[in-house]
């Protein structure tokens, strides 16, 4: 069963020249940006966006795809659950190998690293897909813990536990000293 992605804009890679860059450039409309703020657990994302250089390496079946990403996101705070607002901006630089998986340098790493469990959804058929390609880029650079500004999960215990409320260990040391009288 393949899941098609939220994201997807395919080329040909039988049309890329060895040696000779060939520049895309890939915009996500409104509703896949909610389908992958969805994906991604995000309360918003917007402007996801990416300008893009694929290359055929001399070599032959290797695909090297550079690129920079640029987005503006909404997570939720890990401790207050507020909006947390971010602006994401990344470089990335990846090889493919016409299969779909990812190329290394050394054959014993790619014998190691990638396996039949690889996706495969960004060159399936001789297409590169280079929206998810995008999107598997972006959320790479997704805060895994973003906190809002001023917020610490000190405080937020603090204000949530505050002194007059019972805390477990709080009620052990009562009876401690209740025993020791």
């Amino acid at each position: 069963m393949t899941i098609q992605p939220e994201f997807s804009r395919l080329i040909a890679i039988e049309g890329i020249i060895p040696d000779k860059g060939r520049r895309e450039h890939v915009e996500a409309s409104k509703e896949e940006c909610a389908a992958l703020a969805k994906r991604f657990d995000l309360k918003s994302l917007s402007g996801l966006k990416a300008n893009l250089t694929i290359l055929r390496v001399s070599e032959g079946n290797i695909i090297r795809v550079e690129g920079d990403i640029e987005a503006e996101v909404v997570q939720t705070c890990v401790v207050s659950l507020q909006g947390v607002p971010a602006e994401i901006k990344a470089h990335f630089d990846t090889y493919f190998t016409e299969d779909g998986k990812e190329g290394f340098e050394h054959e014993e790493l790619l014998a190691a690293e990638i396996t039949e469990d690889a996706p495969d959804m960004v060159i399936n058929g001789g297409m590169l897909d280079l929206g998810e390609l995008t999107a598997q880029y972006l959320s790479l650079e997704l805060d895994p813990y973003p906190r809002a500004p001023g917020v610490s999960l000190a405080a937020q215990l603090t204000e949530v536990g505050g002194p007059s409320k019972n805390r477990p260990f709080q009620v052990l040391k009562n009876l401690k000293t209740e025993e020791d009288e």
